[in-house]
């Protein structure tokens, strides 16, 4: 449900882009012809092959629009933070589209030049700001008027959880959450109505299936971090957006960034540190350097692929379920390097002499030649190049029981490879995977395109010497 409401609702703002880039084009186009255009050639001379160009332009829109992040949060949008971004976004396309279909065109002076930066600039800020505030101005205030909003459910039934209720109803403008009830995480202390209270923790799920919950604040009264991961654990298995108070999120993570300044201050535990723009070049980056690197090493491919299967009796490639985004499963691609059927009993981590390893087997975990299929993971979207290593289920199990905070690495993408890789390298034991977990935590709290470069260099340096286990 709540995902059809953000496609909706991003779908919306897509068409308008597209609308917008069309007539601001068509609008542009006008004027070359009428100012600059005319005195030098008859007024039907086509100087552009204009069809072409209008079924190329909005595509090109909005692939700047997209990497911008405007489309990452089509709800709740800061009408400040959105005239700054179509600002910067509109001037960075203006610049592209001037270099790379207006520099040759005849012109009768340089000024020429300047003034049809100028005016496309400007055709196109105003026409697509005044259609996105057209848009958002309808949007927030059906929010507002609690036309439109999402389904909510309180965690903790005690003071903190009743002032949160109270603040959030006595909005004169709601800020969109239409609270559903509360959830008790203990029989201690009931400060809220109780014909409010819908279950136990026990009922979570049932709960946020028959209320179609969108959003889960959490608002216990404990500062037991046992607690708190306990249910951050149990919430990242639902489709919700996890929301603490700025007191207990600076408690867990230490920093808080405000997205509003109405409203009750609540913080989504699943923002990412990077900021959108970055977010979105990261992920076209997965994507043309995953294209790349398969298009390029597919004769190696092809060869490591006949190598395994004479290695040793078996399929070429293993598929293991592992653990990613926001605590869902998917199944990661290898090239094998076991013998068959090497976990019959229960899951193993594997040692720098283990048997169960193929000869070749050692030669490709050598130079990590094994994690080569997991590009096409990437590309599927199951996986980032950087970030924290995924792991199983029945290890993550483990991992909790020791460092609780484990649940934060799938606030993002997991990763090939991951800066507690190229630091601590493979682990082949519990302890040595919550070793590991510190500089994935570190990671997560200061992400940025600069650190994942950082941390692909000293991959690529990890995998010539040969590091592998």
């Amino acid at each position: 449900m709540k995902n059809d409401k953000k496609a909706i609702q991003r779908t919306k703002y897509i068409l308008m882009d597209i609308f917008s880039a069309l007539l601001a084009w068509i609008l542009f186009f006008v004027f070359r012809r009428i100012e600059i255009e005319y005195p030098l050639i008859p007024i039907f001379y086509p100087i552009y092959n204009f069809w072409v160009v209008i079924c190329c332009i909005p595509m090109f829109w909005l692939f700047v629009f997209w990497i911008s992040g405007y489309y990452n949060n089509p709800f709740r949008k800061s009408r400040l933070s959105e005239l700054v971004l179509t600002f910067i976004s509109v001037l960075i396309g203006s610049v592209i589209l001037f270099f790379a279909l207006l520099l040759d065109d005849p012109v009768v002076s340089y000024t020429d030049y300047y003034l049809s930066f100028i005016v496309l600039f400007l055709i196109y800020f105003f026409v697509v700001y005044f259609c996105r505030y057209a848009l958002t101005r309808v949007t927030t205030h059906k929010v507002h008027n609690r036309i439109l909003g999402f389904n909510t459910l309180i965690i903790g039934t005690g003071e903190n959880a009743k002032n949160i209720y109270n603040q959030l109803e006595g909005l004169k403008k709601s800020t969109g959450n239409l609270i559903c009830g509360f959830i008790s995480e203990n029989k201690k202390e009931i400060a809220i109505d109780k014909s409010l209270l819908l279950g136990e923790m026990s009922d979570l799920g049932r709960i946020i299936k028959e209320k179609e919950i969108e959003e889960v604040i959490v608002a216990i009264d404990s500062n037991n971090s046992d607690d708190l991961f306990a249910i951050i654990n149990q919430l990242y298995s639902y489709n919700v957006d996890i929301r603490f108070t700025p007191r207990l999120y600076d408690f867990l993570v230490g920093g808080i960034r405000l997205s509003t300044i109405y409203g009750a201050p609540l913080v989504n535990v699943l923002d990412n540190k990077m900021s959108d723009w970055q977010q979105n070049v990261k992920r076209f980056l997965d994507i043309f350097i995953s294209v790349l690197v398969l298009l390029l090493t597919f004769p190696l491919f092809c060869y490591l692929a006949i190598r395994v299967k004479l290695s040793s009796k078996g399929t070429v490639f293993y598929r293991q379920e592992r653990i990613g985004l926001y605590g869902k499963s998917f199944s990661i691609i290898k090239f094998r390097t076991m013998y068959e059927n090497s976990e019959e009993e229960k899951p193993l981590l594997s040692s720098e002499d283990d048997p169960r390893i193929t000869p070749f087997g050692k030669t490709l975990r050598k130079y990590h030649l094994d994690e080569l299929p997991q590009f096409v993971n990437v590309i599927k979207g199951d996986m980032s190049i950087v970030g924290p290593r995924p792991e199983r289920k029945y290890f993550i199990d483990q991992i909790i029981e020791k460092a609780p905070y484990y649940s934060l690495v799938h606030k993002v993408r997991p990763g090939i490879t991951s800066w507690g890789m190229v630091k601590y390298g493979y682990a082949n034991d519990v302890d040595k995977m919550v070793d590991r977990l510190n500089y994935d935590i570190i990671y997560l709290e200061n992400m940025s395109l600069t650190i994942d470069f950082k941390i692909l260099i000293y991959t690529v340096i990890t995998i010539i010497s040969g590091k592998g286990i």
